[in-house]
């Protein structure tokens, strides 16, 4: 399998499977994702080159969104924001940040989702950064589980936000054989 940014012309399929596991979520009676995500948000980042596409072959079977904290305005201030995920002394600059992972039903229980996290981790340790994070709805206990099971350690949940559960882990090379990065 090979791993390479995403094109303009993914959006849609990026989008037709946000809409399926939105509808997943909802039949296993979890609220993740009911909020609407634009089109413009993804193909945004599309557009910024943060969102990887995985290929088997000629077929799309993942994403996954990486972004790394800029801080232009200097926006940490000491007294803390109740809102903000990453606090001043986690040092959001220090790490990647994942987000938007999603893997057709197709494809699910392959660990596909693990080998991605994995990678972008790889990515974080070759920036010389020092942590993965990524935040996950605050009410899916299961996926809680699931990151945990992933080697992530739950900092905290602030519950004011939908997607408020905040995991790190420590960045390390990618050691696995299952993706290679190509350029497009």
């Amino acid at each position: 399998m090979i791993i390479t940014p995403a094109r303009p012309i993914d959006v849609e399929i990026i989008m037709s499977w946000r809409r399926e596991r939105v509808a997943w979520l909802a039949e296993r009676g979890e609220e993740q994702w009911s909020i609407p995500l634009p089109r413009s948000a993804v193909a945004s980042t599309v557009s910024a080159g943060q969102t990887w596409m995985v290929w088997d072959g000629d077929d799309p079977v993942a994403t996954i969104t990486l972004t790394a904290y800029v801080d232009v305005d200097n926006l940490w201030k000491p007294d803390r924001d109740p809102e903000a995920l990453w606090h001043p002394e986690d040092d959001p600059a220090d790490a990647l940040y994942a987000a938007k992972m999603m893997i057709p039903l197709r494809y699910a229980g392959e660990n596909l989702g693990g080998e991605m996290l994995d990678w972008a981790g790889g990515r974080a340790c070759e920036a010389g950064l020092t942590w993965l994070r990524l935040d996950a709805w605050t009410t899916n206990s299961q996926l809680h589980d699931y990151y945990r099971r992933q080697r992530f350690r739950h900092v905290r949940t602030v519950e004011s936000r939908v997607s408020g559960a905040c995991f790190q882990r420590p960045a390390q090379p990618y050691t696995g054989s299952r993706l290679k990065t190509e350029s497009p």
